[in-house]
């Protein structure tokens, strides 16, 4: 059979997977938990995908030595990952027994919430749910209106045509304001992020101890940039991570954060448009990705500081993250605040995020948008991985299928380093 037969074949499967809406449900799934103890050992961990042929997706990777990775596992590669873990001496602890059984599960919740919606004459929103798009953008549309200091705006239509809608939150003022930025959702499938998102904006024009800041500074909150891969999360394929453009060779989407027009391409990014990690045709050639940066662009002299937020692992980070131990000129004053808004999120329920360089502490990938937010000028730039940690044997055991329980602690901690980081940017504006 010839290649372009092959891709033929692949194309008809995911057309039919599209109109019939069959569900991926990953049973039988696991993660496993790979700890690499010596350089022999993080050298055979960083190898597997090349080793057995197969793309696995690492939830979280392993950038050095004692730093673990989880690893999704497909039931019928799980013996010959094992396999290829023991002759290479490294021990694997299983994280989740079922991928499967926690979508399911997760699943259920959802129908329940959906339909208890539709019985409700005047539905309510639930800060600390798990919500389709709509009606994230119909709560912040009702903020809008409720607020007037709060206005909607769009960045632009997603690739399906879903309307990319953010608020500008800061009171009216005869001279220009600096800007914090705080976007969410660029992974489909990190739903604690929007979740969060919402609640800071929430908690922003709901509290009058923030007064002062919103007559100072405006803040800008997209509680989701990547809207089609979201409800594609929701409705087919929990893990889905990517946009939804294409196809390419049968395969959907890109990754949005690997699609910034800084090091486009340079490291930690695939080609191969059926990977999780396809960086794309070119440097922002999905439109959600040209509408985020079109609006960091138009107003870089302004915005003081950019934070994107993602999930998981407790991590707070700052660029560069295209090269390990490659850091902007002003690094001093990027971990100064960094360790500040740790601090802040460690005093509310004694969470402990870690402080790092993008590359240096996660794994080193470009063309991500906090890279291409500092590379125009944006002072201060911090991509938050939210909750759980991986360490944490309590929280962990989810992954990405963060129960909705979660979603007001970790809302609550993670506002505070939100904060800190909005005080420097009032700090700027007195200069």
């Amino acid at each position: 059979m010839t290649k372009s037969w092959r891709q033929c074949l692949i194309f008809l499967v995911f057309t039919l997977n599209e109109c019939l809406g069959f569900e991926k449900y990953y049973d039988g799934h696991v993660v496993l938990q790979v700890i690499p103890k010596n350089s022999l050992q993080f050298e055979a961990l960083r190898k597997l995908n090349e080793a057995l042929g197969f793309e696995f997706d690492f939830w979280k990777h392993s950038n050095r030595v004692d730093k673990p990775a989880d690893i999704m596992i497909p039931e019928e590669k799980l013996d010959e990952v094992q396999g290829y873990l023991k002759k290479n001496n490294l021990d694997a602890k299983t994280k989740v027994i079922d991928v499967g059984r926690l979508i399911r599960k997760e699943e259920e919740i959802l129908e329940s919430h959906e339909s208890s919606s539709r019985l409700r004459s005047m539905p309510s929103f639930n800060l600390y749910d798990y919500h389709t798009y709509d009606d994230q953008m119909a709560y912040i549309k009702s903020i809008a209106q409720q607020y007037s200091y709060v206005h909607l705006e769009s960045l632009g239509k997603s690739v399906e045509g879903r309307d990319i809608q953010y608020l500008k939150i800061g009171y009216p003022s005869n001279r220009p304001k600096n800007i914090l930025f705080i976007d969410a959702g660029i992974h489909a499938r990190e739903w604690i992020a929007p979740a969060t998102a919402i609640c800071i904006i929430d908690r922003l024009v709901t509290n009058p101890d923030y007064t002062s800041l919103l007559y100072d500074i405006d803040i800008y909150v997209v509680p989701n940039v990547n809207p089609d891969g979201y409800e594609y999360s929701r409705t087919s394929d929990r893990m889905w991570r990517k946009n939804r453009s294409g196809p390419r060779q049968g395969c959907y989407g890109v990754d949005l954060n690997r699609n910034f027009a800084f090091k486009w391409g340079y490291s930690g990014v695939s080609r191969d448009p059926c990977s999780e990690t396809y960086a794309g045709s070119s440097a922002l050639s999905e439109v959600e990705a040209q509408h985020l940066a079109k609006i960091l662009d138009a107003n870089n002299n302004t915005i003081k500081a950019y934070v994107t937020l993602h999930s998981y692992g407790e991590d707070l980070i700052y660029p560069w993250g295209y090269a390990i131990r490659t850091y902007p000129s002003d690094v001093a004053e990027l971990k100064k605040l960094a360790h500040e808004a740790a601090e802040a999120i460690h005093a509310v329920n004694g969470t402990r995020y870690s402080v790092g360089n993008s590359a240096d502490e996660l794994y080193p990938a470009s063309g991500a948008s906090d890279d291409y937010s500092k590379s125009i000028g944006i002072k201060f730039v911090y991509t938050f991985e939210l909750s759980p940690t991986s360490s944490d044997d309590n929280f962990y055991g989810y992954g990405f299928q963060f129960p909705k329980e979660f979603i007001q602690p970790t809302c609550e901690e993670t506002f505070p380093g939100i904060l800190t980081i909005a005080k420097a940017v009032q700090d700027t504006n007195s200069k």
